[in-house]
């Protein structure tokens, strides 16, 4: 009878359509079923820490512990703890799932569970390092995944003040330095132990990552403890060669303190608050004072400043960003509309600083002749944050041996008649192959349609081989940067490759940075 059962059983299970059976992946904690999504195999919610309340506050990770029998894969996890910021109308919005410091999980892509070694793409989500989560609508990974053959992973990572506190000398030992980051090297140990059982090669992980993702990355670079972890990298709209210093980490941390009122003494008490007590206390810093810092352990050094550090000169980059990364934020500013040849230096003041007012005007009105006053200023808000700091972290990782490849996203998108023009994320959609979750920001047709075909083809040959060029492109080559030509892919319909000579520029904002500091 049993045998009949089972027989039976079997029979029907073969019958059902593929999409219809449940994928079963085995790890190293237990056994997990996902779902099938047409012909990719999705596995999300996946744990690869230990909860990071209580004792975990504040610490490094611990490894997740395993589980008894078949664990459901088919939900994302908590988002890690962060204030909500969705407003009606945003531009940008973000996955609204309950939130909780039991928040370590991570979620796989693959065309197939069976062994295949391909490359393994990991993704870091933008939110610079206060918000954000893996399960935001534009990083659904079946587009790229099925598209490319490449398995796709993304990650939550403690943010804010959770992951990037500085508890300071006060804390007696009471704390680790960087737990954000060090749950990004957590995620990336799972994926060397465990992607083989879902298609993927451990020895070939491209990280990649926009705005904020880009800056996590930049500080992956230096980390010693995730040397090693991860081949290639893509850094998106958010390359940061400089971290931050001990010094600024702890002002940040006493505001906090001055928020809860409390003293430096007192600052394991932070330990032992709850969780939204800590959230509202972050948020009213500033969901965006938390970065990364130069802790002497985790991170030795500045990412790229004053030099590259030495700690990952055999990982290829390719490095970009958007033409016109600020409109992003200034879309839902009153002023910018506002913004005449009257109070164009007025509000240029607020950027540069009043000594570099009108050498700032005089250039872009140069570069940009016959421009409005609105997109001039928008030029230089993307310049100064963006545009000077890829270059720049470009140039230095000329100095060691593996290659840099560099880019700039030209296309326009056409919602709000064409105001945005090539804002901060205009890229992502077309990276995921999610234009259609993404019609406040892209649009969709045939033009996104290509752009998505094209940026997916390029960023999964970097991740396949370490180069965006692939044998039958129909693309123009794209060549390595090099300080002599200068050289940039331009993802538009249809692309190109210009030189870009920028050196004044980054002079500009050099010379704008060093006067703010007088």
């Amino acid at each position: 009878m049993f045998w009949t059962r089972f027989m039976l059983g079997a029979a029907l299970a073969a019958a059902l359509p593929a999409a219809a059976r449940a994928p079963l992946v085995t790890v190293a904690q237990g056994q997990l079923a996902g779902k099938q999504n047409g012909k990719v195999s999705v596995f999300l919610g996946i744990p690869y820490g230990a909860d990071t309340g209580g004792a975990n506050r504040f610490r490094a990770p611990r490894p997740a512990p395993a589980w008894s029998g078949v664990r459901q894969a088919t939900e994302f996890g908590n988002i890690c703890p962060q204030p909500r910021i969705n407003k009606p109308g945003a531009l940008i919005t973000f996955a609204e799932l309950p939130v909780s410091e039991d928040c370590l999980s991570l979620n796989v892509w693959t065309p197939a569970t069976r062994a295949a070694k391909r490359p393994v793409m990991v993704w870091l989500h933008g939110g610079g390092f206060g918000f954000g989560s893996s399960a935001d609508k534009y990083y659904e990974g079946t587009s790229l995944a099925r598209d490319q053959g490449v398995v796709v992973v993304s990650i939550n990572h403690r943010l804010n003040g959770f992951g990037y506190l500085n508890l300071g000398p006060e804390a007696a030992g009471g704390f680790d330095a960087n737990p954000g980051q060090l749950d990004i090297v957590e995620a990336l140990r799972w994926v060397r132990r465990n992607i083989a059982k879902f298609g993927g090669d451990p020895a070939n992980v491209t990280v990649f990552g926009q705005s904020g993702g880009g800056g996590k990355l930049s500080a992956m670079l230096a980390m010693p403890s995730a040397k090693g972890l991860f081949q290639k990298g893509i850094i998106m709209s958010g390359s940061d060669p400089r971290a931050t210093s001990v010094e600024e980490s702890i002002e940040v941390r006493n505001k906090v303190l001055a928020a809860l009122g409390l003293k430096p003494e007192e600052v394991l008490k932070l330990r032992d608050l709850p969780m939204q007590t800590l959230i509202d206390a972050f948020t009213k810093v500033g969901a965006l004072a938390y970065h990364p810092w130069v802790d002497g352990v985790v991170m030795p050094t500045h990412p790229y400043d004053p030099v590259a550090n030495p700690v990952s000169p055999e990982v290829p980059l390719m490095i970009g960003y958007t033409h016109d990364e600020a409109n992003s934020v200034l879309v839902s500013n009153p002023v910018w509309p506002q913004i005449n040849d009257a109070n164009l230096a007025t509000v240029v003041g607020l950027v540069t600083g009043p000594a570099d007012v009108a050498e700032a005007i005089a250039l872009y009105r140069k570069r940009m002749p016959g421009e409005q006053p609105k997109y001039l200023f928008s030029a230089m808000m993307t310049d100064q944050s963006f545009t000077v700091t890829a270059m720049t972290l470009a140039e230095r990782k000329l100095a060691q041996p593996a290659p840099v490849y560099m880019y700039r996203v030209d296309w326009r998108s056409p919602v709000q008649g064409g105001l945005l023009r090539a804002p901060h994320a205009v890229d992502v959609p077309f990276i995921f192959g999610t234009v259609a979750l993404s019609g406040e920001l892209t649009g969709s047709g045939p033009s996104q349609d290509r752009m998505t075909a094209m940026m997916q083809a390029t960023f999964a040959s970097f991740a396949r081989t370490g180069d965006p060029n692939f044998k039958g492109s129909p693309y123009p080559a794209w060549p390595r940067y090099d300080l002599a030509r200068r050289q940039v892919f331009i993802f538009n319909d249809p692309p190109s490759v210009i030189r870009i000579a920028d050196p004044e520029l980054v002079a500009f904002w050099a010379k704008v940075a060093r006067n703010k500091k007088k």
